[in-house]
């Protein structure tokens, strides 16, 4: 199920995370590298780097409003993931993303669709931004063009606790607890990361 976009292309072009990031990431096996602030942990599964913040808040889980009875001790507050696929733009999206209807194609290429596909530009990367979920709960997913047709893929998880679908009492319950990642410093931090990015 789709929704309008929760987590989508940043609006400001110069953001700034507010903190230095102090840490680096760097593998050959991804073919990338960052830099990104120290309360984030990293790790690499399948090619893929993956950042990750979460907080101590019981909860049931990244849908909450599914009703799931399982209840969980910490909350991811931040979750992105970042990988490069060795095929074009078109070809990448129809892949990972195959839901979208043909119309969105025009000759062999992906057109924008505002509130659904949306273009997006950060620092150096150009490409389209596609929310993925509804109720606050999904992820926004950036697919950006690089050289040589291959695709760089990022996702960026929308904290469905800390959206707009979830009342305004149990938000600020969750924005108290020490350490949280905003959904407006999860944007920072992201963009941040993105601009630091560099393809190896």
């Amino acid at each position: 199920m789709i929704a309008g976009a929760d987590y989508g292309c940043p609006k400001k072009e110069n953001t700034a995370a507010g903190e230095s990031p102090n840490k680096h990431y760097e593998n050959s096996e991804t073919g990338i590298s960052f830099t990104y602030p120290e309360y984030l942990t990293t790790s690499t599964a399948a090619g893929m780097a993956i950042l990750h913040h979460d907080i101590p808040y019981e909860n049931r889980g990244p849908c909450d409003m599914m009703g799931d009875e399982k209840k969980y001790d910490r909350l991811t507050d931040f979750k992105m993931e970042i990988q490069i696929i060795d095929r074009n733009l078109t070809e990448t999206v129809k892949t990972i993303s195959p839901y979208i209807p043909q119309e969105n194609f025009a000759n062999s290429e992906l057109v924008a669709s505002p509130g659904f596909i949306d273009p997006c530009t950060i620092g150096r990367f150009s490409g389209f931004a596609i929310y993925e979920g509804a109720e606050g709960c999904g992820h926004t997913r950036y697919y950006f063009r690089l050289s040589g047709d291959k695709t760089l893929v990022l996702t960026n998880a929308s904290i469905q606790a800390l959206s707009g679908a979830i009342v305004q009492e149990k938000v600020n319950e969750v924005l108290a607890v020490p350490g949280v990642i905003s959904r407006e410093k999860n944007m920072e931090i992201f963009e941040s990361i993105v601009r630091s990015l560099i393809i190896n």
